[in-house]
């Protein structure tokens, strides 16, 4: 069984962003939102899969062909330094994310029995045990004899809404509880299933899908929200400051030198090198 995170990351296609950027190349290319993009990317994203404690997985980017060289690049660097072999980054033309992504997947993964893709946007972030305890509820459903279903998706319905400011750094969490959320989405079923969770309504999924909600109570991903989100961001009023939040560290350990008040310093010259 492969676990696959899958990640758009300024793709220009057809792939549910609702910005502005997303109809138009000039803007979603555009120099100042790429550098704020690749710096979320890296210090939330790519950090949160490097510090899983299971480390067996395979992240897949898909970007956009029209992208500039240079930060095509900068998007490979970044992929390499934090995860090395276990990552690829495709370049793609105009056209569906989620035909994109398939294409990927049977071509890489096509003799696999069952795979799970996992949804993960650019900008968000899962807890350091994430990929163990999917493996293990993944599992769950594979040797369920009474399972008949081509498909399976898993919903991780808690986490937080992460507030970050205009350098891209945290100011806030907000709790978050909502069933078949695309934060964590998993798909369970053979490579070549006619869909995968690009291709499917996340909100819809448990009405027309087989669905496990894993509803344990604790946070499972954060949920960036800024001034550059692509989708549509609603939060909780009920915010705290990160360093008031006990567990954070415990399931976010790569959040370590971004909150705290003593970590005001390290926080000031992360943002600095970022």
């Amino acid at each position: 069984m492969k676990i696959i995170y899958k990640t758009r990351f300024s793709y220009f296609g057809q792939s549910g962003w609702r910005s502005p950027a997303a109809a138009d190349p000039q803007k979603l290319f555009e120099p100042a939102r790429l550098d704020a993009r690749l710096t979320m990317f890296r210090r939330y994203t790519l950090a949160s899969l490097a510090s899983q404690t299971d480390g067996d997985f395979h992240h897949v980017i898909l970007s956009s062909s029209l992208m500039p060289e240079r930060y095509k690049m900068l998007l490979r660097g970044v992929v390499r330094q934090a995860l090395g072999a276990r990552a690829s980054v495709i370049f793609r033309p105009q056209g569906s994310a989620g035909r994109m992504f398939r294409r990927f997947v049977l071509n890489t993964y096509g003799d696999a029995d069952q795979i799970v893709q996992v949804v993960l946007d650019d900008d968000d972030a899962l807890s350091a045990d994430f990929n163990k305890v999917l493996r293990y509820q993944a599992r769950c459903v594979i040797e369920d004899e009474d399972n008949e279903d081509e498909a399976t998706f898993l919903s991780f319905p808690r986490g937080y809404s992460l507030g970050l400011d205009q350098h891209s750094m945290p100011q806030w969490l907000a709790p978050r509880n909502v069933p078949y959320t695309n934060l964590g989405l998993a798909q369970i079923s053979a490579p070549n299933y006619r869909k995968n969770p690009f291709m499917t309504a996340h909100r819809r999924i448990g009405e027309r899908q087989a669905a496990r909600v894993i509803a344990a109570n604790r946070p499972f991903y954060l949920r960036a929200v800024h001034g550059h989100n692509d989708s549509r961001a609603i939060a909780s009023d009920q915010r705290m400051a990160p360093h008031e939040v006990a567990d954070l560290l415990v399931r976010f350990p790569f959040m370590a030198g971004l909150v705290g008040r003593e970590n005001g310093r390290a926080a000031t010259l992360e943002r600095r090198a970022g």
